[in-house]
């Protein structure tokens, strides 16, 4: 169950943190709903992913493990969100600072609550 429990709460939270900054990067309803199922596609892997490395190689800082995995999985999001940038009624104007930003936001946030 806390296996269960950590990819929810991770994907709840980035889903809440990434509405936010998208709505504050004047993305549509229409392009909300990208953004929650480009996270939906994203979050789940990326946590697993860190997950497994924290088992396999305990002693290395987490950061070191974090920022290629957020790296890979900002670049998907740009693609993904470069692809809706096309067209006004996603409201999609800048796909690179919206993966950017979105995920630093909610990147930082994670952090702050694991000193919590």
């Amino acid at each position: 169950m806390h296996i269960l429990e950590m990819f929810l709460f991770s994907l709840v939270l980035t889903l809440i943190i990434e509405t936010i900054v998208a709505w504050l990067f004047g993305v549509s309803m229409h392009g909300l709903k990208v953004v929650w199922l480009v996270n939906v596609l994203t979050n789940p892997p990326a946590v697993c992913v860190n997950w497994l490395l924290g088992i396999r190689f305990p002693a290395l800082p987490l950061f070191i493990k974090q920022l290629p995995i957020e790296a890979v999985v900002i670049l998907v999001e740009t693609g993904i969100y470069q692809s809706f940038a096309g067209e006004a009624k996603w409201g999609v104007r800048n796909p690179v600072a919206l993966a950017v930003v979105a995920n630093l936001v909610s990147y930082c946030s994670g952090l702050l609550l694991r000193c919590i």
